[in-house]
């Protein structure tokens, strides 16, 4: 099976991170995958009082990582999976033109553009502040913001985990659902066509709804309608994404949601080599 994990996080560069280059290496090898990436935090708008963090030292970064690099495309019977080198851009209002430029100064095989934070609030450290409006209200914010990350940064080919923002709501049912907000949706998923960007599943939200949101695995699934309408609109191919940032989340739901994927017609996934497309038929 020529399956390809687009997004993970390494110790020393992300600092939630606990996981190796080598440990990450030695599971994708277990699980036998096409090939892994490696996909580190960039948010550069962390509040802070010393050294941010959360913002790579992109340098060091591409020095280390960038010759290291195998190409899933190219992997013969008995080699190691491929190597790719992505980074996942933190968006905001105020830090596009930054993380554009970066991403354009830096080879990367890919990078994946994120939203993480709500008006400079973060939604673990800071949910009594967010999340003061019904899911009819505050969603389609979110969504409006990752729109506007994905037309500010339409070199990015990937947009991460549209339903991040569900993980952390105080209620118990916080799933996001299409109806929540279908306008839109649908303006992400047009920006997403322009661009040629493919929509990333992670499972780290499906885990998080299962854990402590009290879901089924069905149930914690990403809505169908979300996924039908991104198809609509000419959305072919995803990503499915551990989003790991330890070992032992390595592969999580990964199947699972594929073959749930699967059952919605999607076959094809997809990442990407020196930002050109990849992609890959998995039917389970």
């Amino acid at each position: 099976m020529k399956f390809v994990e687009t997004h993970n996080h390494l110790t020393g560069w992300s600092p939630d991170a606990k996981q190796t280059f080598e440990e990450l290496e030695s599971i994708s090898i277990e699980r036998g995958l096409h090939g892994f990436a490696i996909s580190d935090h960039h948010d550069l708008d962390v509040f802070s009082t010393e050294k941010n963090l959360w913002e790579v030292d992109v340098p060091s970064y591409v020095e280390t990582y960038y010759d290291r690099r195998r190409m899933p495309s190219k992997r013969n019977a008995g080699d190691k999976p491929g190597f790719l080198l992505s980074l996942e851009f933190g968006w905001t209002p105020d830090n596009g033109a930054q993380l554009r430029e970066l991403d354009e100064q830096y080879p990367f095989d890919y990078t994946i553009v994120a939203v993480h934070f709500y008006d400079g609030l973060d939604p673990y450290f800071h949910r009594e502040e967010i999340y003061t409006e019904s899911f009819g209200e505050f969603y389609p914010r979110i969504i409006d913001m990752i729109e506007q990350s994905a037309r500010e940064l339409s070199c990015s080919r990937i947009v991460a985990h549209y339903d991040f923002f569900s993980r952390y709501a105080p209620l118990v049912k916080s799933k996001m659902l299409y109806r929540h907000a279908p306008d839109s949706f649908d303006r992400l998923f047009r920006t997403m066509r322009a661009n040629e960007q493919i929509l990333e599943i992670n499972t780290g939200t499906i885990s998080a709804l299962i854990r402590h949101k009290g879901y089924t695995l069905e149930e914690a699934m990403p809505d169908p309608e979300v996924l039908n309408r991104y198809r609509e609109f000419g959305g072919r191919f995803l990503t499915v994404a551990s989003d790991a940032h330890r070992v032992e989340q390595n592969g999580r739901y990964v199947m699972e949601t594929i073959a749930y994927l699967n059952s919605l017609g999607f076959e094809e996934f997809a990442w990407f080599e020196e930002r050109k497309l990849h992609f890959s038929r998995i039917v389970l």
